[in-house]
């Protein structure tokens, strides 16, 4: 009797343990900055344009911006009021979905600092899985007019 219990709870696991994938979250971008520039104006927006697929399901998707430290550069012509830029928020409304076209467009404010930012965008599936695109960016500062 105690043989055939352990069989059974051998066999259950083993079946649960099949239907979940390792399979990472896959993100392809088309689109990173107008006409994939991976620039952005201060002021304007920062275009995104990617697909992506997560087997397991999406959970959330995160994008995350920052100035890259030490080596970030601003500009002479800079504006005094101009300011290193973060970003950094949480999409959820994309949840329980396997596979979604992700079409956003970021407000880069007009006192946003000009020079190069890191620009990490990750998904996360509803397994725990994640897999991350990483990027360098630029933003430009506006001409004064």
């Amino acid at each position: 009797m105690k043989i055939r219990t352990i069989l059974t709870v051998l066999l259950a696991i083993s079946i649960f343990s099949c239907d979940k994938t390792g399979a990472k979250p896959e993100i392809d971008f088309y689109e990173l900055g107008f006409e994939n520039s991976k620039t952005a104006l201060a002021g304007d927006e920062l275009h995104m344009d990617a697909e992506v697929v997560a087997e397991n399901k999406i959970d959330r998707i995160d994008i995350e911006i920052h100035p890259e430290g030490d080596e970030h550069k601003k500009s002479a012509s800079m504006s005094p009021v101009a300011e290193e830029w973060e970003f950094d928020t949480i999409y959820t409304e994309f949840s329980g979905l396997k596979n979604t076209h992700f079409h956003k467009h970021i407000k880069v404010p007009a006192e946003a600092g000009s020079g190069h930012y890191h620009f990490h965008f990750s998904v996360t599936d509803l397994e725990g899985y994640q897999s991350v695109h990483e990027e360098e960016i630029e933003i430009l500062a506006t001409e004064a007019k």
